[in-house]
């Protein structure tokens, strides 16, 4: 009897890893026609910078009321709305993009400063997908400048780049790689560094495929355009949650640790950032 529940619990074992392994899923991220798709986004960023110089930059430094180590943090809100039209004869899907709360909460060296307006509150941005959760935009409506506008389109644009999902199917223990761009406003100037991810499937749960993620981050070697020494490198680790049913990102949490060093006519600047990314997304 001892052997045959041994030969049993065995056969199950191997089963259900069997079971596991033969579990694939195929990112396939669309748009639908007729939905409200609700995005909230938040970041949270803690940095400690460390300044040095030569005495007279120090004491310039202390009379306009900044201190060496200073702390600076940053908490940033944003919802944004995507609906969607039925589908036309051309097989596209109209979509209408509107961004319905921003907020940015800063504290630097114990000063804080909280904003609430939104400077996209009247604008609407309209385009068309043809299902594949790719969005074109064709105009934007409201009282906006240029800048504002190209702005706008670059939110967009970052938002559909933030994760391309594979066209192969995944199965557990496969991953998938990918890019993205950072810049981030320092000292009045865009520092861009290059952020590379790697999602790697851990379990699928139900209709939930769960993804490992790890991030590595590091300079843009490319950027030419300052004479300043920067350099800087970072890693990170999170989640990301992929609905299958409702072919779309549910949520994806990362906490990323990078650190910049800088040094600007003879001031350095060494900066410890931890920084902390929330996207949640519904669909109605």
């Amino acid at each position: 009897m001892r052997h045959y529940r041994l030969y049993m619990l065995l056969l199950l074992s191997a089963f259900t890893q069997c079971t596991n392994a033969q579990k694939k899923v195929l990112l396939n991220g669309s748009l639908s026609p007729n939905k409200v798709y609700k995005t909230e986004m938040n970041n949270q960023m803690n940095m400690v910078m460390n300044m040095s110089g030569d005495s007279a930059m120090m004491e310039q430094l202390s009379a306009s009321g900044m201190k060496s180590p200073m702390t600076m943090t940053m908490n940033q809100g944003m919802f944004m709305t995507t609906k969607t039209g039925a589908t036309q004869a051309d097989k596209k899907i109209p979509v209408t993009i509107t961004y319905d709360k921003m907020s940015v909460t800063t504290n630097i060296g114990g000063q804080e400063n909280t904003q609430e307006t939104n400077p996209f509150s009247d604008a609407v941005i309209k385009g068309t997908t043809e299902g594949d959760g790719k969005i074109k935009v064709d105009t934007i409506i409201g009282n906006l400048d240029e800048g504002m506008r190209a702005n706008l389109k670059t939110i967009v644009n970052n938002i559909q780049a933030a994760i391309k999902f594979p066209e192969n199917e995944l199965k557990i223990g496969d991953s998938f790689d990918q890019e993205t761009p950072l810049v981030m406003p320092i000292a009045q100037m865009q520092v861009k560094m290059k952020v590379h991810a790697k999602y790697t499937l851990k379990e699928i749960k139900g209709s939930k495929a769960i993804f490992d993620l790890k991030q590595d981050i590091a300079m843009d070697m490319s950027m030419t355009d300052t004479p300043y020494k920067i350099t800087g490198t970072g890693s990170g680790t999170g989640v990301m949650i992929f609905d299958i049913d409702k072919k779309m990102m549910d949520k994806s949490d990362a906490d990323t640790k990078y650190k910049i060093d800088m040094e600007i006519n003879g001031m350095k600047m060494d900066m410890d950032c931890n920084a902390k990314t929330s996207v949640k997304m519904e669909v109605e």
